[in-house]
């Protein structure tokens, strides 16, 4: 995880070097390990999320968004952020794996009972996708500010809820075509969208559009694109090991031709547990390890990681699923 100095990027020759809000942190590391050409902030404050103060608005330019399948994280609550370099435009033309300009900054707020833990964000410091650089903030007690934590915290701020490490992060955001997770045709909600689109983020022809069948169809889809997708998808170098598939592809109209069906239907597990070694069972979710994992809490858990909580709606909507699969 590698804190960069958000001046730099945007030509602020005057910035002062000394300022103790820009000083890097150590052991950052870049996506592809080699060493960054900058460094990002040490406190939110200054990654120009704001207009001044965390406690105060978003800065201009700054594009909020909602999407439809959020990943499942305990039940913290989040809001999304986009920031494009001046002129910048998401490049659409793959339909499934969008590509962020350079320069562009993604934020992700958690907060717990109403109270924000941490932001997560992504920076895009070059033209390819091992250029992202990447941290979380954990918030101050008194809410005034939040401090860069590459490693990571365990129960931050009291709460159950737990900040990944540079390990964390990377491993999941690896499954994205460019690095970004939850930001595409199937996860912009319709909204978030359009104003994209009028705003100038998109161009007017980029694809926009719901997941194929009935409504528990669609739900079911969509969950697992949006909790599972990154991983069990072709991007992620684990796919190799891996003959699941639970990303949707844009396009898809017929919901029985999904991956989430056609590669786990009757297919066996790579592990027996509890005496189960068949991913989906049509008809039949206590038999299917995909539902299984779902609900378990331990080394078998999915997702392995991100989670000490089972999202019992999630399972109802997965397990109806699997009632009703041919």
């Amino acid at each position: 995880m590698v804190l960069a100095v958000l001046a730099a990027a945007c030509g602020d020759a005057d910035a002062p070097a000394g300022d103790a809000d820009m000083a890097p942190v150590a052991d950052g590391a870049r996506v592809d390990g080699a060493l960054p050409p900058f460094d990002l902030p040490m406190t939110l404050s200054a990654t120009g999320l704001y207009a001044s103060e965390v406690t105060g608005p978003i800065a201009e330019g700054v594009l909020s968004y909602t999407v439809r399948y959020p990943l499942w994280s305990d039940g913290a609550s989040k809001e999304r952020h986009l920031l494009l370099p001046a002129g910048g435009t998401i490049d659409t033309s793959d339909p499934d794996h969008w590509v962020f300009p350079e320069g562009t900054r993604l934020f992700k707020e958690f907060a717990v009972d109403g109270r924000p833990v941490e932001t997560r964000l992504l920076w895009k410091a070059g033209p390819s996708r091992d250029d992202w650089l990447y941290t979380a903030y954990r918030f101050r007690e008194d809410g005034s500010d939040a401090d860069a934590v590459p490693e990571g915290e365990v129960d931050a701020l009291g709460t159950g809820h737990d900040i990944p490490d540079t390990a964390a992060c990377r491993d999941c955001h690896r499954g994205g075509g460019d690095f970004v997770l939850g930001v595409g045709a199937l996860q912009l909600d319709r909204d978030s969208f359009d104003e994209w689109v009028d705003r100038g983020a998109l161009t007017s022809d980029a694809p926009w559009e719901e997941p194929p069948g009935t409504d528990e169809e669609r739900a079911a889809l969509g969950y697992l694109h949006g909790n599972c997708g990154h991983c069990h998808g072709d991007v992620h170098p684990l796919s190799t090991m891996r003959s699941m598939r639970l990303r949707l592809h844009v396009g898809t109209s017929d919901p029985q031709s999904a991956p989430a069906l056609t590669t786990t239907t009757g297919q066996e597990a790579q592990h027996l547990i509890d005496g189960l070694d068949i991913l989906l069972v049509p008809g039949d979710p206590e038999a299917s390890q995909l539902f299984l994992r779902m609900g378990r809490r331990d080394v078998y858990q999915m997702p392995t990681q991100g989670t000490e909580q089972v999202d019992s709606e999630g399972l109802s909507v997965i397990r109806a699923w699997i009632l009703n699969a041919p």
